[in-house]
């Protein structure tokens, strides 16, 4: 059985292995953190460092676990409604991150790609998928279905059920997450052609029953 808690600051490196090795094959995150694979996953692990920390300071991240034991199986990070880029202080906390994944020369590259996949993102509040993920040891056992259906059952059962909003990487993703509402509204623009699915999920009282998770 697997069993989804939400992370603490504890679980960061931790946390960021796992996305790391989930994206280090990925199309598109390959396009921003090249290199080979071994260095590549290196890297992204610097870059899902402070994807984390942003995800604990401005919305949730989950740890998916097999019951009874420690390790950590899958992650998803999600921003909270109204939290839709970041101010100069939280820039300034993760630079050093950012730096050993990009480089002082890729900064720039990491800018434009943070600025493309916010300009598709929709005005109005809503969660936010930033990244999801599952480890070798988790593949079959429906760890990143059981991170969905947790974070979205409680965003549906709260006192105002808000919409949700992600990128799918590949076809097989989206497909995943349509099963949870999740509908493609196009491809976003900047990508060419690793250019990821946006997808988006009517808050609970916008949909139909039937369809809810």
């Amino acid at each position: 059985m697997v069993v989804v808690t939400p992370a603490a600051p504890v679980h960061v490196d931790e946390a960021a292995h796992v996305l790391a090795g989930t994206f280090r094959e990925d199309a598109l995150m390959s396009s921003l953190v090249g290199g080979r694979p071994a260095d590549r996953e290196r890297r992204l692990t610097h870059l899902f460092r402070a994807l984390v920390r942003r995800g604990l300071r401005h919305g949730v991240v989950d740890l998916a676990r097999a019951e009874g034991d420690p390790a950590v199986l899958g992650v998803a990070v999600w921003s909270a409604p109204g939290h839709r880029s970041e101010g100069l202080l939280d820039l300034l906390r993760d630079v050093g991150s950012y730096v050993r994944a990009l480089g002082v020369t890729g900064l720039r590259a990491g800018a434009a790609f943070d600025r493309h996949l916010h300009a598709s993102r929709p005005g109005e509040p809503h969660w936010y998928l930033g990244a999801i993920g599952s480890s070798a040891a988790a593949r079959g056992r429906g760890t990143g279905s059981a991170l969905l259906h947790t974070r979205l059952r409680a965003v549906d059962g709260s006192g105002a059920p808000a919409p949700a909003y992600l990128e799918a990487s590949t076809e097989r993703s989206a497909a995943l997450y349509a099963r949870f509402g999740f509908v493609p509204t196009g491809r976003v623009a900047g990508f060419g052609a690793t250019a990821p699915i946006a997808m988006w999920r009517s808050g609970a009282l916008d949909r139909d029953p039937a369809r809810q998770p």
